[in-house]
């Protein structure tokens, strides 16, 4: 670890005792809330991206972000690129030394591979089905195949980009586990990480609680589901030590876990977070979130973030339990960093 690295972390822990910011080394930015997705799992393609920020507004946002010791920001939402300025916003904050990673469906990640590989420095892909036809149900287009052009032209443009997958595994695509291994291996990207859909909160540009029966598992299925989680660590051995699979097996077998607390059949996984102490999330509106599942803290076009980080978040994280808290204990996307383990410090 470098002497900044290691001074970040020391101010990190010095906040989370005194209930004080001084480093927020994170940065969630939604550049808009549009998506030409229309996935089983979310609710961004129902927004219109009228109230996005405008770039004038990003820009004082990117200016704010020195003086709170940012280091990284993570262009998530929606999907980024439908945003006509989000290379002029990635520059912004490129200018202020921050390093960028970008979420990102891969839709248009052909058309703009190039300008991707100019502002940003690891780009993570959804890939939640192996097949086409899969992937269109769960994610409302039929895409498979560009998301796969996508990859390689960016890998022919900028083979040192790091470039990984993510699956989001759900009653639709449970039994998809092994077959998308495989499929990212296929593709050449660097990594694979799973998570369990969100059927509890409000984050993912929903405006209710979604229906559980689309996403959650039923007593066989979860069944199913731990069976295929065995399969595959044993099978995957090496890939899971090699890093190829992102989480450990134990971490793997915490979605089965997750489905059956939905159940009330057992308790939910533990969970270890510090989020609200090393990031917030800034949504396309300007509406500021302790992470991607906690409410709404404050609006930058009420107040700078400087000031929202210093009165709201404090305020938040005053009497803040994640052992306790009810949208905490159904995380399903706990961050947990540490002098060891930083993603900007990587």
């Amino acid at each position: 670890m470098t002497s900044s690295a290691l001074a970040t972390a020391t101010l990190i822990r010095l906040g989370q005792a005194t209930n004080r910011t001084f480093v927020l080394p994170l940065l969630i930015f939604y550049p808009t809330g549009r998506c030409n997705s229309r996935c089983v799992s979310c609710d961004w393609w129902k927004q219109t991206g009228a109230d996005d920020l405008t770039v004038e507004e990003i820009g004082a946002l990117a200016s704010s972000l020195p003086a709170l010791g940012t280091r990284m920001v993570v262009f998530s939402g929606g999907e980024p690129l439908l945003r006509p300025e989000v290379f002029d916003a990635a520059r912004l904050f490129r200018a202020r030394g921050m390093t960028l990673h970008l979420l990102t469906s891969g839709v248009l990640l052909e058309r703009f591979a190039e300008r991707v590989a100019e502002q940003f420095d690891r780009v993570i892909v959804s890939l939640d089905a192996a097949s086409a036809s899969l992937y269109e149900q769960i994610r409302g287009v039929d895409a498979l195949a560009i998301v796969g052009r996508g990859i390689a032209r960016l890998q022919r443009l900028a083979p040192g980009v790091p470039l990984s997958a993510r699956a989001t595994l759900h009653k639709a695509n449970f039994r998809e586990l092994p077959r998308l291994i495989d499929h990212a291996k296929a593709l050449g990207v660097d990594r694979i990480s799973f998570l369990p859909a969100d059927v509890s909160s409000l984050g993912f540009g929903r405006n209710v609680v979604p229906e559980r029966a689309p996403l959650a598992l039923d007593e066989d299925e979860i069944d199913d589901f731990e069976a295929i989680v065995e399969r595959t660590i044993s099978v995957y051995a090496r890939d899971f030590d090699s890093g190829f699979v992102a989480e450990s097996p134990d971490r793997l077998r915490r979605l089965p876990r997750y489905y059956a607390a939905l159940r009330g059949d057992a308790p939910f996984p533990r969970v270890s977070c510090n989020a609200p102490w090393v990031s917030v999330v800034v949504e396309a509106n300007g509406s500021v979130r302790p992470c991607f599942f906690h409410g709404s803290i404050g609006n930058l076009r009420e107040a700078p973030l400087s000031a929202i980080v210093g009165r709201d978040l404090r305020a938040f994280r005053e009497s803040f339990n994640v052992g306790a808290d009810p949208v905490c204990v159904r995380c399903v996307c706990s961050l947990k960093t540490s002098w060891r383990s930083a993603p900007w410090a990587s």
